[in-house]
C-alpha cells in the first residue's frame, strides 16, 4: 500500500458491519448518553500493530484505520481547529522510537514525520493555539520539544528537570507547559515556552503520571500512580495545596469544561478491580465512582478524553471505547469493541472527507 495515502481499506466493510452491530447492541444495554450531541471524529491510538483509528460520531462507525508502524503509538493530540492530529512513535521497550507522525484528519493520511533525534522516545503531545506548533515529551532524554507540524522540524527543546517525562499539558493561553515525570521521586515540571529559563520542578510523589489543567488554568492535578494520590498544584504559587486519594494504580486524569475531573485506575497483567472516579474540582469531593467490567476484576489501563461534559474512555483490557455523560454519571453507551488495544484519544469536530463538505 502506498504510505502517502494511508487509509487502510482491507477489511473495512467487515469492521463497519461489526462496529454497527456492537454499537447498537451495547448501547441498548447501557442506556443513552444525554450530553450534548457531538458530530465529528474520535481518534484512537492503537498499541497492537501500531495504528490510528477514526470513528465517525454521527454514525458510530470506525471509518478508517491508519497504519503507523511497529514503533507503536500510545497517545494522540488534535489541533484546536481539528484539521491535524499528532502521534508519537513511542514503541515497546526493545524498539524505542524517535519520530512524531503528522496526520491530516479529514483524509486520514500521514503528511509527514518529524525526526526528534536518537534517544528521544516521544510519548505525549499537545498542539499550541496556533494549530501549527506542538510540544512533545521526549521520555528517554528528559526534554520537551517544540515542533512545527507544517515544516516538519524541531524549533526548540527544554530540559524537564525530571526523570522519564511522560505526559504534557498546556496552560489555557499556551505559554506554559506542564510535564509529569514518573521516574525517581515523581515530579511536575513547569516550563515557559516563551524563553529559555530553567523549569520549576515540583516534587509530587512516586509515579507522577496523569495530568490535567483546570479550565481557568489556576490548578494542575497530578496523578501519582505508585502511591494512589492526586497532588493539586496552585499554578500561581507553584505549590501543592491539597492531596486527594485515588483508587490503586490510577494514572490518568482529564477535567471537563464544567469542572469535573475523571480519573481511571488501571492494572498490569494481574487482574484487579478497575474504576472510573469522578471528582468535583471546586470542593475536590468524589461525585461518583463506577466499577468497570460489570464489577469483575480485569487487566489493563484506560485512555480518556473529554469534550464539554462528554467523556470518551478507551478500556485497554476490554479492547473497547465507551462514551460517558458526566452530567449524569455513570450514564454511558458503547462506541466500539474488539479494537487493537486502544489507548490515547483525541477529538476533531471535522468528519472525514468521504462524507463531503
Amino acid at each position: 500500500m502506498n504510505n502517502r495515502h494511508t487509509i487502510e481499506l482491507s477489511g473495512a466493510l467487515n469492521r463497519v458491519v461489526r462496529g454497527l452491530a456492537a454499537f447498537l447492541a451495547l448501547a441498548g444495554l447501557t442506556g443513552t448518553v444525554s450530553a450534548q450531541e457531538l458530530d465529528g471524529t474520535l481518534i484512537s491510538a492503537n498499541r497492537i500493530g501500531g495504528s490510528v483509528s477514526f470513528f465517525d460520531l454521527t454514525t458510530g462507525l470506525e471509518m478508517a484505520r491508519l497504519p503507523i508502524g511497529p514503533v507503536i503509538p500510545h497517545e494522540i493530540a488534535v489541533s484546536p481547529d481539528g484539521r491535524w492530529a499528532l502521534t508519537g512513535e513511542y514503541g515497546p521497550g526493545d524498539n524505542r522510537g524517535s519520530r512524531l507522525v503528522v496526520i491530516d484528519v479529514e483524509n486520514a493520511r500521514i503528511t509527514g514525520r518529524i525526526d526528534l533525534g536518537p534517544g528521544s522516545r516521544p510519548h505525549s503531545m499537545m498542539f499550541l493555539p496556533d494549530n501549527r506548533r506542538a510540544v512533545a515529551t521526549l521520555e528517554d532524554s528528559d526534554r520537551l520539544a517544540l515542533v512545527d507540524t507544517v515544516d516538519l522540524e524541531v524549533l526548540d527543546t527544554w530540559p524537564t528537570g525530571g526523570r522519564e517525562g511522560h505526559m504534557v499539558r498546556l496552560s489555557p493561553d499556551g505559554t506554559q507547559a506542564y510535564v509529569t515525570s514518573r521516574g525517581a521521586e515523581g515530579t511536575l515540571s513547569v516550563i515557559s515556552l516563551e524563553d529559555d529559563s530553567d523549569p520549576v520542578v515540583i516534587r509530587t510523589d512516586m509515579g507522577a503520571e496523569g495530568l490535567a489543567v483546570t479550565p481557568d488554568g489556576s490548578e494542575v492535578w497530578v496523578v501519582n500512580r505508585a502511591v494512589g494520590t492526586i497532588s493539586v498544584v496552585d499554578t500561581e504559587t507553584l505549590s501543592i495545596v491539597d492531596t486527594l486519594d485515588t483508587q490503586p494504580g490510577a494514572g490518568r486524569a482529564e477535567i471537563s469544561a464544567g469542572g469535573k475531573a475523571l480519573v481511571p485506575n488501571g492494572t498490569g497483567a494481574q487482574a484487579a478491580m478497575r474504576y472510573l472516579t469522578l471528582y468535583d474540582i471546586e470542593d475536590r469531593s468524589v461525585i461518583g465512582e463506577l466499577a468497570t467490567n460489570d464489577g469483575r476484576p480485569g487487566t489493563g489501563s484506560f485512555g480518556i478524553h473529554i469534550v464539554g461534559e462528554t467523556a470518551f474512555v478507551a478500556d485497554r483490557g476490554e479492547r473497547s471505547i465507551s462514551i460517558y455523560d458526566l452530567d449524569n454519571f455513570p450514564s454511558a453507551q458503547a462506541l466500539a469493541s474488539d479494537l487493537p488495544d486502544p489507548d490515547g484519544l483525541g477529538y476533531s469536530p471535522l468528519r472525514l472527507a468521504v462524507f463531503g463538505r
